[in-house]
Formats: structure tokens, C-alpha cells, sequence
């Protein structure tokens, strides 16, 4: 290798110059693989920096070629990410497998979470919960709740929600853990999904109150369930209905003698008449004083109070479409098709009509797993909307996808996913 351009690679490498260090490192190797490994390992590693993942997968391939390099692991660990990363799993498995052979690699942790997060988007469910459990394990490991996490998430695609309490648990009593706030809503979810509403409302409870964590669409209506399932009589003062004492005392002999009158008869009934029976008298009362209010109207008053009404919510409604706004809005819908996508559900509801094929090669443009993301920007119009996401990579660095949105109907649904990097010229 030509010494005088790693060390020019190493200096823009530790500089963040990404770009200049592949050049750099690329043109030491003069395109020999042997006695390379180290160059060609950390161009490839400037590479996913840049976000040009093929050519990073290209790159950690030559480096893997070097018999004599020392840090194979590293690499095909490195070389199972891109792949991910680029929606190829059956080609990420073994590089991750590779780097699992070496028994004495650091990073094992890292290759078992990327094997799993892999095994899980194949559908192999039963090896990837394996695998997310040995990650859990590893000493190794700085943050095994993440681990703790997906393996929960494996357990309930699984149809084992007993078990993902257990890992979500686990997940909670790691202090370190900054993904405390999801593991408890997905811990509601389980307690949810087992009818222990009680449990469940704590911890979704906990999730949004302890740690800040927004609970999406699907948990909203988890919590909301569980709370009218676990939902006892009606609280009054501290006295639930059927346990409150009574208001007063017993009449003596006097109070309950004497004439009856209309007066006391419609005060007894006040106390005996059931919940349905008073909402049907006030919906009466309402109906007798609208009919007065329109009889003592002037029917042209009537007319033109209701034709203003009218022009007003023709306005918001035109103004309205114009905006973009819908329901389900831009925003509902591109989370809830992460929230899916992440959780490895079905997406195709969150789209357009377009062939199955055509959404999942849309939807391979997106990592298999992230920590994060947040919708940073929305670019609404009547027919159509733009959403940036930013998503916050396991492996570090924050990748940014353009969804495309049509209106369908009154609501938006997805009509593209594209990259960042996808736009990028080629060449270095």
C-alpha cells in the first residue's frame, strides 16, 4: 500500500472528511486486495458515512478478500449492515454469520442484533428472537435493553405475549436504557393483548408520563380499550354507584303522612328515574325549545342565517383541500406506515393501489431497524404532499426519506418512498 496516501486518508478520516478518505484510501490500494484489508475497511466505512451503501458492500468485499487482515469480523459485520440497510436480508444473514465465527470478535453483540433484525424481516421469527437473546446476554453489550426490546417484538409476532412481558420487563430494568419509554408502551400492548387491562393502563401511563414517550395511533386505542374494559362503577365523592349511602336520612311519621301533590309526586321521581329515561326527557326539552326558537323567527332571518353557515363551511372546506388537510392527515398516515413497517406488519393499507411487488420494492429504500425518527418537514398541497423523515440508524448517523403522498379519497396515503442517497451522483 502506498504509505503516504493512507496516512493522508487517516488524517481526513479522523477529520470527518469523509469524502477525501475513500479517495484517499481507494487509491492506496492500487486495486490489489492482498495486504489492502485495512484500506479497503476503512474506505468502505467512509462510504456508509456518505451514505453510498452499494459502493460501501462493493468495498467491504475487497477488504474481506485480504487473507492476511485481522479484523475480517469487523468487516462482515460492517458488510451484513449495508447490505440491510439496503432491504437485501438474505444476503445480510451470512455476512453477519461470518463475522460470528470469529469467537473472539467485540462486536458479537453487533453482528447477533444485525443477524436478528434480518431473520426477523425474512419472517425466520424463532431464530431472531434466539439471536436478539444472545445480544441481550453479551457482556459485551452497552445497551442490552434494545436487545430486550426486539425481542419482545419478536415474541408478540410470535403469538407469545407472556414471553414479551418477560423481555419488556427485562427492558424496563436496564436504567440505561434510552428506549425505556417505548419498551414500557410495547409492555402495555402485551398486557393489553392478555386482557390484564390493569397492567396495561399502568404501563402505557408510565411510558407517557415517566419517561415522555408519544404513544402512537395503535397504543392510543390499546389504552383507550383497556380503560373501558377495566372500567368499574361510576366514582362520586369517593363512593362508587351501588355503595353510596343514602343522601337522607329516613322520613319520620310526619314527613310521611299527608296529601299527595303533584309538586312531591315529580320529586319522587326524580330519584327513581333510570339514566335512560332522564337523557330521553332532556332530549325532548331540547327539541320543544328549538321548535319555539324557529316559531317566533322570521323564516328570512332562518334563510339567511343558514345560507351565511353555509358559505362560511364552503370556504373552510375549499381552504381546507387547497391546504392539504385530510383525515387520515399526511402525518397519521406516514407514521402509522413506519409504526407498521418497524413492528414488520403489512404497509399496504398506508398505500395507493399499486401492486404488492411495487410496495415492497418502495419500502426495501427504508433501514430494516432504527432508534428514531420524526417527520422534520411537510410540503402540503390539494393533491399531492411531500414528508421528510428522519430516521436515526442503529449503527449511528441519521438517513432522511422523501415520502410521496395522493390524496385518495378525503384522506392521503403513500405513494413513494425515496432515499436521500438514491439522488446522489457517482464517483467520489
Amino acid at each position: 500500500m502506498d504509505d503516504t496516501r493512507i496516512a493522508a486518508a487517516d488524517a481526513a478520516y479522523a477529520a470527518g472528511d469523509w469524502t477525501t478518505a475513500a479517495r484517499e484510501y481507494l487509491a492506496a490500494t492500487a486495486g490489489r486486495s492482498e495486504g489492502s484489508g485495512y484500506a479497503f475497511h476503512r474506505a468502505g466505512n467512509a462510504l456508509m458515512k456518505l451514505r453510498r451503501f452499494d459502493d460501501a458492500c462493493a468495498v467491504y468485499e475487497r477488504a474481506l478478500e485480504d487473507g492476511t487482515y485481522t479484523d475480517e469480523s469487523a468487516v462482515a459485520c460492517n458488510l451484513g449492515t449495508a447490505r440491510a440497510t439496503l432491504g437485501s436480508f438474505s444476503e445480510a444473514a451470512p455476512a453477519f454469520e461470518r463475522a460470528l465465527n470469529d469467537g473472539g470478535y467485540a462486536g458479537r453483540y453487533k453482528a447477533l442484533q444485525g443477524l436478528a433484525g434480518a431473520f426477523y424481516q425474512m419472517g425466520r421469527l424463532e431464530e431472531a428472537a434466539d439471536a436478539y437473546r444472545k445480544a441481550a446476554l453479551d457482556d459485551r453489550n452497552p445497551d442490552p435493553g434494545k436487545a430486550l426490546n426486539n425481542l419482545g417484538l419478536c415474541f408478540i409476532a410470535l403469538e407469545r405475549p407472556e414471553d414479551a412481558v418477560g423481555a419488556y420487563r427485562a427492558a424496563l430494568d436496564m436504567p440505561g436504557y434510552k428506549g425505556r419509554g417505548r419498551a414500557a408502551a410495547n409492555l402495555g400492548m402485551a398486557y393489553a393483548a392478555l386482557g390484564m387491562h390493569d397492567l396495561a393502563i399502568a404501563s402505557f401511563e408510565r411510558s407517557r408520563d415517566e419517561f415522555g414517550y408519544s404513544l402512537t395511533a395503535a397504543m392510543e386505542a390499546a389504552y383507550r380499550s383497556s380503560l373501558e374494559a377495566d372500567s368499574g362503577p361510576s366514582r362520586v365523592e369517593g363512593w362508587s354507584t351501588g355503595e353510596m349511602p343514602p343522601v337522607f336520612s329516613e322520613p319520620d311519621e310526619q314527613t310521611a303522612s299527608g296529601p299527595d301533590s303533584d309538586e312531591s309526586e315529580d320529586v319522587s321521581r326524580f330519584f327513581t328515574i333510570t339514566d335512560a329515561e332522564m337523557r330521553a326527557a332532556d332530549r325532548d326539552a331540547r327539541r320543544r325549545e328549538r321548535l319555539d326558537e324557529r316559531e317566533a323567527r322570521p323564516l328570512w332571518l332562518t334563510l339567511m342565517t343558514w345560507g351565511s353557515v353555509v358559505v362560511v363551511i364552503a370556504g373552510i372546506l375549499v381552504g381546507a383541500y387547497l391546504y392539504g388537510v385530510g383525515y387520515p392527515t399526511q402525518q397519521m398516515t406516514v407514521l402509522g406506515m413506519m409504526e407498521a413497517y418497524g413492528a414488520g406488519e403489512a404497509v399496504d393499507s398506508y398505500w395507493v393501489a399499486v401492486p404488492a411487488r411495487d410496495v415492497d420494492k418502495a419500502m426495501s429504500s427504508l433501514p430494516p431497524a432504527w432508534t428514531s425518527y420524526e417527520i422534520v418537514r411537510v410540503v402540503r398541497a390539494a393533491r399531492t404532499s411531500k414528508a421528510d423523515v428522519a430516521v436515526v440508524l442503529e449503527q449511528g448517523g441519521t438517513v432522511t426519506y422523501e415520502i410521496s403522498l395522493a390524496r385518495e379519497g378525503v384522506g392521503w396515503k403513500v405513494s413513494g418512498v425515496a432515499s436521500s442517497f438514491s439522488s446522489m451522483d457517482g464517483g467520489l
